[in-house]
């Protein structure tokens, strides 16, 4: 009698039938039916939605000053190390030029928790100025009483008068500054092709935190802040020039329009053909002869 041959469990079809049945269930998942969750708890959102939830948390805290209220709403999403956090946020908003409120947000929640951003140096980094002295004088009157019999039947009336403090503002009005120089410089040993803003104060005080518009000739505009390299001074900001342009310069709401920065090529003492570097100076309106002796005299 001839043996009967066992027949080959079919694992190729087993494979295959798996192999579609779950590629059939994930589409059916992903794109015919998606689960949409609702009601999640702050800690489940992706990382686009953490970023725009701590942004609105950091707008309310803008308005309302609460922090401890700030501080809760942070706890939800779960974070190690929320003024971290905040921070790299504003960091990363600043370097790529968002809106300028959201910045300021996420700037003054950050250094709120205890952050250090890097726009702190133009949003918040400003140093207040100091209130002066108030005082007082202090003028007594004495009224003699009906036929005063000795020292003693004369009654002081001291009255004081207040003196109201005038806070000096740290960056002046705009009809207190003007560029007082402009240097050109087409050199191999310096850097090449960069507007170079010095905004000082009369007494030779880096000015911060000042808000610098720069405009082609092609209608671009950008804008940059003073303050932001303090090792070589607080009052000091720089821009990259496009090749053969012509741009205007303006401290944004103190000063008038700088134009004529053209960055037309020129050659520097080796022969070489360079982008010329410009540096502004701006700082207050130097008094005229007249100003000082208050006008001509009769």
């Amino acid at each position: 009698m001839r043996p009967r041959r066992r027949r080959r469990f079919p694992w190729l079809a087993l494979i295959l039938g798996s192999m579609i049945g779950v590629g059939g269930g994930l589409y059916y998942a992903w794109y015919l039916n998606p689960v949409n969750l609702v009601n999640i708890a702050p800690a489940q959102l992706n990382a686009d939605d953490r970023e725009l939830y701590i942004l609105l948390i950091s707008e309310a805290y803008l308005q309302d000053g609460n922090l401890a209220r700030a501080q809760s709403r942070l706890s939800t999403l779960g974070l190690r190390d929320p003024a971290e956090a905040v921070s790299v946020l504003a960091d990363s908003a600043f370097l790529s030029g968002e809106d300028t409120e959201q910045i300021r947000a996420l700037t003054t929640l950050a250094e709120a928790l205890g952050g250090a951003p890097l726009a702190a140096e133009v949003y918040s980094g400003t140093v207040a100025p100091v209130e002066p002295l108030v005082t007082a004088t202090i003028t007594p009157t004495f009224e003699a009483m009906p036929s005063p019999t000795s020292p003693g039947d004369l009654t002081p009336t001291v009255t004081p008068i207040s003196a109201t403090p005038t806070p000096t503002a740290l960056v002046p009005a705009a009809s207190d500054l003007e560029l007082l120089g402009r240097n050109v410089i087409c050199d191999d040993d310096y850097p090449a092709g960069r507007i170079e803003v010095y905004v000082n104060t009369e007494f030779e005080r880096g000015i911060p935190a000042v808000e610098v518009l720069v405009v082609s000739d092609d209608g671009q505009q950008d804008t940059f802040f003073t303050g932001l390299q303090p090792e070589i001074s607080p009052g000091y900001a720089d821009f990259e020039m496009e090749p053969d342009q012509v741009y205007s310069v303006t401290l944004v709401d103190l000063t008038e329009p700088v134009f004529g920065i053209d960055s037309a090529p020129c050659i520097t003492g080796s022969g070489q053909s360079s982008i010329p570097t410009y540096q502004l100076y701006f700082g207050p309106v130097e008094a005229t002869p007249e100003d000082e002796s208050g006008g001509e005299g009769e």
